[in-house]
């Protein structure tokens, strides 16, 4: 742990470095008015997906504040709100405080509480009772998507099934993933980072920087925001458009044209990098009637012909002096096309005045921005939350090729490759999923092209309810709110309540739970210790870990430790270590010992043992940084490949191609447009809210009240309003085509007429939750349960919704 002094030490040793002075101002602050009594634990926080360095500041036994971690290079000592309510949700008063097995009918809370022996053996005999195991099906939240992959994929080897999937990845981020790994071979959050310290311009879109989750990327955005122009393209005014130089409410869902355009006018100009294309992008490949024009692999990577101008003809890309990006040639008697040739053509379909007819931003403006962030070499944005549209995909992608266009690509004030990528993404073998998963049968039904992650989380709905590819009888669900997060909530509670065997692990009782067989109440996150993870979201590699801070306060159980028993009980527990261990890559019987010795804290031990690293040094600052910013640019691709299958950044996308997707670039409408009084309803988060895991939360809850209806209200226009008979605070009705719910309308022109915007996270029925807000809108009552054919993800943009005044 680290001590008072230790913590006023860094500060006074840090005074002689400006920035890092300003970074632990704030902690060293805190720890002068601390008691001498007090200790101060490391940890990560978990109100949000973000995984900032904390530190529980413990007295008596007792968390008595949070603290940033002036040590950890994530948030580098600072934290937002609902870090700081963190000891809230310790302390909360509704936690589930023992586990407890159902008494009465489903839909009801009706449970007795029990023991864990009792609760395990029920488990256990269902499991049994089963028979065909692979009818079994384990949701997780971000919690198990993040932090605890490999013992939750050990946890389904034990039970025999491969019906087991993170939400996040359909429901978070599958869609612009997969369009940023098109063009550089990785691309999911803790992946690729924005330059915001060093970028001269910045292009914002689908995202809220400001005012959403993710103090880690609000925090370096904030500090760097003076030095940059800043352009937003949001449907409404949110903080980060309040922060903009250009606020652009662009229709929704048409970003993509927007990008298109400006591709239009820095291509049609030549403003375009030219050097970096040549060098580092396979935009010099030959291409014969648009695909590839004798391509073959070589030192793992594919190889292919480009035309050297200097020696006047088609050569291996690799041997070219002067490879050429335009124009057309004769090679053996075929007519081929450098890639970027093909990109030109298409791109110059995509004019500023067809982009303002279908976004709503003028021609003029489009021309301006594009031309300026030429110029200043600008970067788009890494985005961070999109399974909205039906072009989320080719949007991302989008802005990929657009970075690269002028060169800001892991460079200085444009994306950072970080080192989670550059040092685990890259050595990651690639996915593979189980053919015989509900999942992948089911996408492969509906014709969903990505599968590889068994990520279609949608298939569970099918498989419970109508039996198809073939049953789910029973279900576990760990720290996943599955009514409240999940589209289309009548759909899940008819899937609930149709179940067999529903096993809920939570901390707090969701509305979900009301169907549960089982409820196994976990730790909260300052309660325990846990595994050494990779360092994400940070402009640097290392690992991080929690420290446990205090006594857990309830009869409660580690995640881990809840698994690890049932596996047990099961008499696998030898199999669900043997597999553990080939996922982290330790010995299976040094596994099994340390954690038997140890708990979950010897399985961090060996981690650090087999790293090489100083465990008294995780101990005390709860992470370890291996490589900082500096060691990260400039690295990939240009002075080692990235992991596509030409190590170029790839205007043409052999992976698109495979799929049968246009591999290079195209426009893609949305697929529902408003009409007839319809209006498309967004959502985003809020500086208080993370999802729902953080509405019964009393401090967040009080700040939420004290916004009026800025947070909690649905945002609808002036002129909107006023054709509907609307005023500012009456009573609403939303309805979609698959349900309707109620919300306070909030008049205001800071966003478009043909939209309306909820905060998501809120619509809370469950009785138990003394401190969520009740009676505002569920967008998830509103949202159909769909799924993009091409990445799997659920579109939750893509329909529309009617608003009526309540009488």
């Amino acid at each position: 742990m680290v001590s008072r002094r230790d913590v006023l030490k860094l500060a006074v040793a840090s005074a002689t470095l400006p920035l890092s002075l300003k970074l632990f101002r704030n902690t060293a602050q805190a720890v002068e008015s601390a008691t001498t009594d007090s200790k101060f634990v490391p940890s990560i926080c978990a109100m949000c997906p973000s995984a900032c360095g904390i530190l529980a500041e413990v007295r008596n036994g007792k968390i008595h504040r949070i603290h940033g971690n002036p040590f950890h290079p994530t948030n580098e000592g600072k934290i937002c709100a609902r870090g700081n309510a963190g000891v809230e949700r310790v302390y909360n008063p509704d936690r589930i405080k023992k586990p407890l097995i159902r008494t009465g009918e489903k839909g009801k809370w009706a449970f007795r509480e029990v023991s864990w022996d009792e609760a395990i053996s029920l488990i256990v005999e269902k499991i049994r009772e089963i028979g065909d195991t692979k009818q079994i099906g384990v949701l997780g939240g971000w919690f198990v998507c993040k932090y605890y992959k490999p013992f939750f994929k050990a946890f389904l080897k034990v039970l025999g099934t491969p019906n087991g999937t993170g939400i996040p990845t359909a429901g978070c981020f599958i869609a612009k993933t997969l369009g940023w790994k098109s063009a550089y071979g990785f691309g999911s959050h803790p992946e690729i980072l924005t330059d915001y310290e060093n970028a001269r311009m910045l292009i914002v879109l689908r995202r809220n920087i400001a005012g959403s989750i993710s103090i880690v990327h609000a925090k370096r955005f904030a500090e760097g925001r003076k030095n940059f122009k800043l352009v937003v393209l949001d449907p409404r005014f949110s903080e980060t458009a309040a922060k903009a130089d250009l606020w652009l409410p662009i229709k929704p869902g048409t970003d993509l044209a927007f990008l298109l355009a400006m591709m239009n006018v820095i291509v049609r100009e030549g403003l375009y990098d030219k050097e970096f294309l040549s060098k580092h992008t396979n935009a010099p490949m030959l291409l014969k009637d648009n695909k590839p024009f004798k391509v073959w692999d070589a030192n793992g990577k594919k190889a292919y012909l480009v035309y050297d101008l200097a020696k006047g003809k088609a050569v291996e890309h690799s041997q070219a002096m002067m490879p050429v990006l335009e124009g057309e040639y004769e090679v053996d008697g075929n007519k081929v096309k450098p890639v970027f040739q093909v990109f030109k053509e298409i791109v110059a379909n995509y004019t500023p005045e067809w982009a303002e007819r279908i976004t709503d931003i003028p021609a003029e403006t489009i021309e301006t921005v594009a031309r300026e962030f030429a110029l200043k070499r600008g970067v788009v944005d890494t985005g961070w939350h999109d399974p909205k549209y039906a072009n989320s995909v080719m949007t991302w992608r989008a802005c990929a090729l657009l970075n690269a266009l002028v060169g800001s690509v892991n460079s200085i004030g444009g994306l950072l490759f970080t080192g989670y990528a550059q040092y685990v993404s890259i050595n990651a073998p690639p996915p593979k999923a189980p053919e015989n998963s509900v999942m992948v049968q089911w996408a492969k039904e509906k014709g969903v092209k990505f599968t590889a992650l068994n990520h279609t989380y949608q298939a569970f709905y099918d498989a419970i309810v109508n039996e198809k590819p073939y049953p789910i009888k029973m279900l576990f669900a760990f720290a996943c709110n599955i009514l409240n997060n999940l589209p289309d909530r009548k759909k899940w509670e008819k899937a609930l309540q149709k179940l067999d065997f529903f096993v809920a692990v939570d901390i707090l009782p969701q509305d979900h739970l009301y169907y549960a067989d089982v409820i196994l109440p976990e730790h909260t996150y300052l309660e325990k210790d846990d595994p050494l993870f990779p360092i994400t979201y940070a402009p640097a590699f290392g690992f991080h870990t929690r420290v446990k801070a205090i006594e857990p306060l309830y009869d409660t159980k580690h995640t881990i430790d809840i698994v690890v028993e049932i596996a047990k009980a099961l008499g696998k527990e030898d199999v669900y270590f043997k597999t553990l261990a080939s996922l982290l890559g330790l010995d299976a019987e040094k596994l099994k010992s340390y954690y038997h010795s140890e708990g979950v804290a010897g399985i961090r031990r060996l981690q650090a043992e087999s790293k090489g690293l100083d465990y008294n040094e995780i101990l005390t600052k709860g992470c370890v940084v291996k490589v900082d910013k500096e060691k990260l640019y400039y690295t990939m691709p240009y002075k080692k490949p990235l992991p596509t299958p030409t190590g170029k950044v790839e205007f043409y996308s052999f992976m698109l191609a495979k799929l049968g997707i246009n591999p290079i670039i195209e426009w893609i409408p949305p697929k529902v447009m408003p009409s007839n009084g319809e209006l498309r309803l967004v959502y985003g988060r809020s500086p208080l809210t993370t999802h729902s895991s953080t509405t019964d939360n009393p401090l967040l809850a009080k700040l939420i009240e004290d916004s009026e209806l800025f947070y909690k209200g649905v945002w609808i226009n002036p002129k909107t309003a006023e054709k509907l008979g609307i005023k500012n605070g009456d009573r609403i009705i939303l309805e979609s085509a698959v349900g309707k719910t109620e919300g306070i309308a909030f008049v205001t022109d800071l966003v478009r007429e043909d939209t309306a915007f909820v905060v998501s996270g809120f619509g809370q029925r469950s009785e138990k939750l003394s401190f969520a807000p009740k009676k505002l809108p569920s967008f998830m009552e509103l949202c159909p349960l769909q799924v993009d054919t091409f990445s799997g993800a659920v579109m939750n943009h893509e329909f529309v919704v009617r608003i009526r005044k309540v009488m």
